[in-house]
């Protein structure tokens, strides 16, 4: 689905005819303010609902779909630090059990840096593996953010570079 709306945005912007291009950017633009809308309410009415609503809320933010639709409206309920800590926290047992660990340093301008600690910083494929785990964990739970510098990686040597998650 992602990529097939992908395609569509790339005909919109390759069209010759300027009037054309700024009627479909703002056909799509109406259509997500109003998509936007219409998740703000339904999230509204569910956290209304007491209880049961905490339970449907925890079920959708647990749905890679629907946390990405949250995500582009800005609705997401969880703050994007509490995400991230929450993903390192799921993934921690697995460093854990190679000898390792990992620290949030930062989260600045949705960019995060973090650091593997401990003996699986010294072998290339196991912190290659943690390195992919901790990332793959972050990009699940923090589609939103702009970029993830691992640091304490057998390539610690090589000057980071902030890479998509």
């Amino acid at each position: 689905m992602a990529k097939r709306l992908q395609d569509l945005i790339e005909q919109i912007q390759a069209q010759p005819n300027p009037a054309a291009r700024a009627l479909l950017q703002e056909c799509l633009q109406s259509l997500l303010a109003f998509y936007g809308d219409g998740l703000s309410r339904m999230l509204a009415h569910i956290q209304d609902a007491g209880a049961g609503g905490e339970e449907i809320l925890d079920r959708l933010v647990q749905d890679r779909t629907v946390t990405g639709l949250l995500v582009i409206h800005g609705l997401h309920p969880v703050a994007l630090e509490t995400r991230l800590r929450g993903a390192l926290e799921k993934v921690r047992p697995y460093m854990q059990s190679h000898g390792g660990n990992i620290e949030l340093l930062s989260l600045e301008e949705e960019v995060a840096r973090v650091k593997l600690e401990g003996t699986c910083k010294s072998c290339p494929s196991s912190a290659i593996t943690l390195e992919f785990a901790v990332r793959r964990a972050v990009e699940e739970a923090c589609p939103d953010l702009l970029g993830l510098e691992v640091v304490g990686t057998a390539a610690e040597n090589v000057p980071a570079e902030v890479v998509q998650p």
